[in-house]
């Protein structure tokens, strides 16, 4: 069976790789023993041992975890057809502020509405948030070989959870109570200098009463850089597409008299300005030296131990830690405006008081090169008390951390670059024409201080009771109640300059957040009273009411109903409101990269490009995003070993924050009016400049046609629907045992609005968005103590409107084959092959040449591994 199968579709069927069922509840919902340390992590349920009603739940269980070609939990989680590569990702995408992601972190973003509207758990309990302004969660935090079973709840779920859960839940339920041990490890390659290694083990002890198992993770990856990728590059006319090339090269240009005049190879001497020839230009792609993929290493670890205490009392504890870091390489550019008093001037035409020179420092003196990091940790603790009949009360303690810091320490300090080109003396003064330059200068100039870095803390205090009020003939009607109080802790810092002078930009602050919630199960029709046309009918009813310090509160409700009509239909449906909490530094006026930034060549409302004043930062009148959601799905049985799911989902996000700062049609469409100044005076730019507002990029207050606040605000709203479907089945042939899958998303509305009164606009299969529809098959052959499975990824061409003629892009295959041997009982050997026929990403008309959000630029990768077990 699939990988990715739905539990509810799959749990029955005999085939390889059959997903763990979201829940162990018993047949017609009676509720399951409750022993101490036998609880029932449930995804999109308080009530143990119940299936999330209405809702559906995709599971990856634990041996399919095991054998998905994949070194990373994000990795694992982008394959599941619902998950879209919007935001936050490691290929360094820019959509849905995905630009902030310093340390190329992996969220994960259900729906492709943002890795904000997604929550994630492990074992049902809040991560803390990560990156430098706290705005994802990242789950390689978990070590692969530590998780029983991942579950995808693609539905609203604030009435159980609280914040975040607008599009959905992501639960990460970790192995325990396992006697012995396991080690694995991969080592793969690929033909472009790329390579990745992979160590991992769990250990376990369980003595009846508890148990403890403790799991570790070690993982690499080299560093991808553009010169090994023959579609990384910036011109791109023999594709039909643009010349993105710069003139920042080694050698340079000369802009003067409105002309441009390349520099020839070995430079140009003062005096020799009437040799260089008009209307030329020195152009080059330095995109060879980025890293594509930044290199990383990260260590993670996980434990949890249990332990009952009598008949009637349980403690359990459970802890993570993990540290990754890497290294991103990137390229700088030079834009100089050159005094005639630098002693190497040239200029081409007589007199002039100076030139402008397009150059890099790159080939001469290799990328700017610039380490990250990335520290998160959290622990729990608590105590599980059998009440009286099976009720049980559950209390427990948590305290997470997360540290980011992009350490920025090379690039171009424009500070020392124009005292370098005022300088007169020809020992120490740059030379931008040709020739050697002081070393002691150069570093000077490439002293660039840009380190950015986030902390966030998380406590959290959660009690809750659960278990039977009275029977029904349909079953146990069930109840959880219970209360939370969180502590959410952000702080940010950006500091700038140089090492020897710096200015830190630091704002932090706290919230805490009170919230009570409760849930009822209700069996209408089950094993008691089944009747023909109804064998079963459950109705679930859940609410939470959040009291925030900082905003004020917000009640949300969630109705479940499973109706299943004969054996062989399931039907569910379910609705409910959702809503999502500004994050502190959204709210913050300071924090996250505020302050005034020169924006260059932006089109303005003649169509001629202008440079203007962008104003970013937070809004500290900030309510929260609100979303109404639905769905309505069913399951059928064609067969012993046939199965189909179909669910419709409708999504109504309202009050989206969104800032506005380089949106395309900013300075032209009037929807945009209220939150720009066109042509501003002198007067309005200087008291922008005296505001107190950090200045974040160097501004030529004479060139300043605009002024631009982007500034966060409530003001988006966007309208998803569609369907998620499924096709799965097995059989035999032979001795050999067969199953697939056609797993996919269809969207049938992707409506967007960034501001009101600009009217929904149709955005899906469109660029920076998610395509119209995602599609993933697999099929599995097992026979005696061999595997293979051969999996297709595919994902539809869409349009590229960012260019005039729209360009239409190509649909994006590739196929993954993974292939294993038992040995015997205790050794596994296997070979998995990633991008099996070394498909590269369709073209798009951007710089680069490539989608880093629907396209992976990693070519054929081949990785062998090894898991043995004790």
């Amino acid at each position: 069976m699939s990988a990715l199968a739905d539990p509810a579709l799959a749990q029955d069927l005999p085939a390889q790789g059959s997903p763990t069922p979201a829940t162990t509840a018993q047949e017609d919902n009676v509720p399951a023993p409750n022993p101490l340390g036998g609880d029932i992590i449930v995804t999109g349920s308080r009530i143990r041992g119940v299936d999330a009603v209405g809702s559906n739940v995709i599971s990856i269980g634990v041996d399919e975890i095991a054998q998905e070609p994949v070194v990373s939990t994000s990795d694992l989680l982008r394959r599941v057809p619902q998950v879209v590569s919007l935001g936050a990702n490691r290929q360094g995408g820019s959509a849905q502020n995905g630009a902030a992601n310093a340390t190329r972190a992996g969220g994960i973003n259900l729906r492709g509405i943002s890795t904000n509207a997604t929550l994630l758990l492990y074992n049902g309990r809040r991560f803390p948030p990560q990156g430098t302004q706290g705005q994802y969660t990242d789950p390689s935090v978990i070590p692969t070989i530590a998780l029983e079973r991942v579950e995808v709840v693609a539905d609203g779920a604030s009435a159980i959870y609280g914040s975040d859960a607008i599009a959905g839940v992501v639960n990460f339920i970790l192995r325990r109570g396992m006697d012995g041990a396991e080690f694995r490890a991969r080592s793969g390659f690929s033909e472009s200098n790329y390579a990745e290694q992979q160590l991992s083990g769990i250990a376990g002890q369980d003595w009846g009463s508890g148990w403890v198992t403790v799991a570790g993770e070690y993982s690499h990856n080299s560093a991808l850089f553009g010169r090994d990728l023959d579609f990384y590059r910036l011109d791109n006319r023999d594709r039909g597409g643009r010349d993105f090339r710069s003139t920042n090269c080694d050698p340079g240009t000369i802009t003067a008299g409105g002309q441009s005049y390349a520099i020839p190879q070995g430079g140009v001497a003062p005096g020799e300005g009437g040799s260089l020839v008009a209307g030329t230009a020195n152009r080059c792609d330095l995109t060879g030296y980025e890293s594509v993929i930044p290199s990383e290493s990260r260590y993670s670890f996980v434990g949890n131990v249990s332990q009952e205490l009598g008949s009637s009392v349980r403690l359990f504890a459970d802890g993570f830690y993990s540290h990754r870091k890497g290294e991103i390489a990137g390229t700088s550019a030079i834009n100089a405006v050159v005094p005639s008093s630098n002693p190497f001037f040239v200029s081409p035409v007589a007199g002039a008081e100076s030139v402008n020179v397009a150059y890099s420092l790159t080939p001469a003196f290799g990328p700017d090169v610039n380490p990250y990091e990335g520290t998160f940790w959290n622990v729990a603790g608590g105590v599980e008390v059998r009440a009286f009949s099976d009720w049980s009360v559950t209390a427990y303690y948590q305290h997470g951390e997360s540290e980011d810091i992009a350490d920025r320490r090379v690039g171009l300090n424009n500070g020392a670059l124009n005292a370098a080109l005022a300088d007169t003396n020809p020992a120490t003064a740059l030379n931008l024409f040709g020739g050697p330059n002081n070393p002691d200068t150069i570093a000077a100039i490439r002293d660039r201080l840009f380190v950015i870095y986030g902390k966030t803390k998380l406590d959290v205090v959660n009690v809750q009771a659960d278990g039977s009020l009275f029977d029904l003939p349909g079953g146990a009607v069930r109840l959880a109640v219970g209360g939370e109080y969180r502590d959410e802790y952000t702080f940010t810092s950006l500091d700038i300059g140089s090492s020897a002078a710096s200015m830190v930009i630091a704002d932090g602050g706290s919230r805490d957040v009170k919230a009570v919630f409760g849930e009822l199960y209700v069996p209408i029709v089950g094993g008691g009273n089944a009747m023909p046309g109804i064998e079963e009918l459950s109705l679930s009813v859940a609410g939470r009411y959040e009291e925030y310090s900082d905003f004020g509160s917000t009640t949300n409700p969630k109705i479940g109903v499973t109706w299943r009509p004969f054996d062989a239909l399931s039907l569910r449906g379910s609705y409910g409101t959702s809503f999502r909490a500004p994050t502190f530094t959204e709210v913050s006026e300071i924090a996250g990269g505020a302050g005034l930034y020169y924006d260059r060549d932006q089109p303005g409302p003649d169509g001629t490009l202008i440079n203007g004043i962008g104003i970013a930062g937070g809004n500290p009148d900030l309510q929260p995003e609100t979303a109404t959601t639905w769905s309505l799905g069913a399951e059928f049985e064609a067969g012993s070993d046939i199965r189909l799911t179909a669910t419709y989902f409708d999504i109504d996000y309202k009050d989206q924050i969104i800032a506005l700062r380089r949106t395309p049609g900013y300075l032209t469409n009037p929807a945009y009016a209220p939150f720009r100044i066109l042509n501003p005076t002198d007067e309005q730019v200087a008291a922008l400049i005296a505001s107190g507002l950090p200045v974040n990029s160097p501004i030529d207050t004479t060139d300043v046609s605009f002024i631009a606040d982007g500034r966060r605000q409530n003001l988006g709203r966007t309208i998803v629907r569609g369907f998620d479907f499924g096709i799965l089945g097995a059989w035999d042939l032979g001795e050999v045992t067969m199953d697939g899958a056609v797993q996919g998303t269809w969207y049938t509305k992707y409506s967007f609005e960034s501001v009101p009164g600009l009217g929904l606009r149709d955005v899906a299969g469109t660029i920076n968005n998610p395509q119209d529809y995602r599609l993933r098959a697999d099929i599995g052959a097992k026979w005696d103590s061999f595997s293979a499975r051969l999996t297709w990824n595919y994902l539809p061409g869409y349009d590229n409107d960012t260019v005039t003629p729209v360009q239409e892009v190509s649909d994006y295959s590739t196929f993954d084959l993974v292939m294993g041997w038992d040995v015997n009982d205790a050794f596994r050997f296997g070979i998995d092959v990633r991008n099996l026929f070394d498909e590269e990403p369709p073209f798009v008309d951007v710089d680069r040449g490539y989608d880093p959000q629907s396209a992976n630029p990693l070519p054929r990768t081949i990785a062998v591994t090894a898991g043995v077990k004790l």
